[in-house]
């Protein structure tokens, strides 16, 4: 009797690698998705920042501003050139200012932007 070699894979040794294949791959999902809501947070952070030099620019500019400065108003009046839309939360983007105008912060809903 000859003995021949078998070529190929047994179906459990295919079962193993689809099994291994399928682990990695959700493990990799799961980082990535971690990794794009980080990225829109500090996509947040960022815009957020952007904010606060515009206001400091049109309060410089004109300190009798600051009771009816916003986002808004700081795109209507050439600081922004669009307004900016949270990525990481919904809602916009509402800038705070004191009486003196010397500080400034950003929330979205109830979340503190900037300062960070």
């Amino acid at each position: 009797m000859i003995n021949k070699k078998r070529k190929g894979f047994t179906l459990v040794e295919m079962i193993v690698v689809v099994t291994i294949l399928g682990v990695i791959s959700s493990i990799a999902l799961v980082k990535y998705g971690k990794v794009q809501e980080s990225a829109k947070i500090n996509a947040d952070y960022t815009n957020a920042a952007n904010i606060v030099t515009a206001a400091s620019m049109a309060i410089n500019d004109d300190e009798n501003i600051v009771e009816s400065l916003s986002v808004e108003s700081l795109k209507e009046k050439g600081y922004l050139s669009t307004v900016p839309v949270p990525q990481s939360t919904s809602g916009k983007f509402e800038l705070v200012i004191s009486d003196n105008g010397t500080d400034i912060s950003v929330n979205v809903n109830s979340k503190q932007f900037y300062p960070r």
